[in-house]
């Protein structure tokens, strides 16, 4: 049994080595050589990050809020991720109150779109996210490694909006990395009824 696992994980890494430049991890994100690659975002494209930042500064002004006298990330979210200016992904993002995760976005769904994740929310409203998926090869036949998004989420006070960053790291399956970090900024906007 030991001597399949390890000749598995051999076929692996060695497969791996001979097509990293196309690895596929799920929630959408791809490996290409070492650098993330994000589904096509032709709607998103046009939308920079001056007009999305001036929009994270703007105040809510909603009247009689639901949720003004409790902010809470309990919900359901539009969540934006940007990088370089661009809206790279965006998603509909349920947190529960059990602190579990659950993040639907926009790649197709053979390329994993719905991911799962866990939070901890201190006392406070910052909020530190963790979002664990696989890395398969480029025939999404085996696991090789991990991707996981790391999100510190600012929710505002009247439990409308949220800010903050994201990182995603690449690892293989012993925890080395496979490919450089790679960072954003985050953008959530609460649905409601």
């Amino acid at each position: 049994m030991r001597a399949t696992r390890i000749a598995m994980f051999g076929f692996a890494i060695a497969f791996y080595a001979v097509f990293a430049a196309s690895a596929n991890a799920q929630c959408g994100v791809s490996l290409n050589g070492d650098r993330p690659v994000f589904p096509a975002r032709s709607a998103f494209q046009g939308m920079r990050a001056p007009s999305a930042f001036q929009e994270m500064r703007a105040p809510i002004q909603e009247a009689g809020d639901l949720f003004a006298s409790d902010a809470t990330i309990v919900g359901l979210w539009d969540v934006k991720f940007i990088s370089d200016n661009v809206v790279v992904d965006e998603g509909f993002d349920q947190f529960h109150s059990d602190g579990t995760e659950i993040l639907n976005d926009t790649p197709p769904p053979a390329t994993g779109n719905v991911c799962l994740g866990v939070y901890k929310t201190p006392a406070t409203r910052s909020i530190k996210l963790r979002h664990p998926s696989w890395i398969y090869d480029p025939t999404n036949t085996f696991v090789i490694g991990r991707a996981t998004i790391l999100e510190q989420i600012n929710l505002d006070a009247r439990g409308n909006l949220f800010t903050g960053t994201f990182t995603i790291q690449f690892r293989d399956l012993d925890g080395n990395p496979i490919a450089p970090d790679f960072s954003g900024q985050l953008r959530g906007d609460r649905i409601t009824p």
